[in-house]
């Protein structure tokens, strides 16, 4: 009896440990801007990264727009020498389209959307110029980076946050 009670604690404990943890992805790296922009093109604006809470605010995100048009949201850190610094993990570029913005438009900033509260720091949003020169404001929507290393919030901010990504593409 006493020897099927220690098969049975062994194997509960076993399965406990196998199921009860999930394991955090790894970090990207923060790659220097020149690598980044012959990957994902120039950086064409920046903006402050959406976050869910107060605590996250001042994490920023670059807009950098390939040669087909997509324009990728990629975390940005700025390095204690000054050194803009840009989140590209591998195997981004089979990441999902997130959005998408007016074919035809130029992208001419980015800020977030007001949420009347200081829960949060609203949805990124891209300012356009259209062909006429009109200029409006449109909420993007970006994902969690799957399957490998993910970007984090840098450590130096002091709160452990991992970032998404923006994949948007002319419609």
């Amino acid at each position: 009896m006493r020897r099927h009670l220690h098969v049975f604690i062994a194997t509960a404990a076993m399965a406990f440990t196998a199921c009860g943890g999930s394991k955090e992805p790894g970090r990207a790296a923060y790659l220097p801007l020149d690598k980044v922009q012959a990957e994902y093109g120039p950086l064409i604006t920046a903006g402050n990264h959406p976050t869910p809470d107060q605590n996250g605010t001042g994490e920023r995100v670059g807009l950098f727009q390939d040669a087909s048009g997509a324009v990728w949201g990629l975390p940005l850190s700025i390095a204690a020498n000054g050194e803009v610094r840009a989140c590209a993990p591998a195997g981004l570029r089979d990441g999902k389209v997130t959005d998408n913005f007016p074919a035809g438009s130029t992208i001419i900033g980015a800020t977030n959307a007001p949420t009347g509260w200081r829960g949060g720091t609203g949805n990124l949003e891209l300012l356009l110029r259209d062909s006429h020169g009109t200029i409006r404001s449109q909420a993007v929507h970006g994902a969690p980076i799957s399957g490998g290393a993910v970007c984090w919030a840098p450590e130096s901010t002091g709160l452990k946050q991992q970032l998404h990504f923006f994949r948007l593409v002319p419609k």
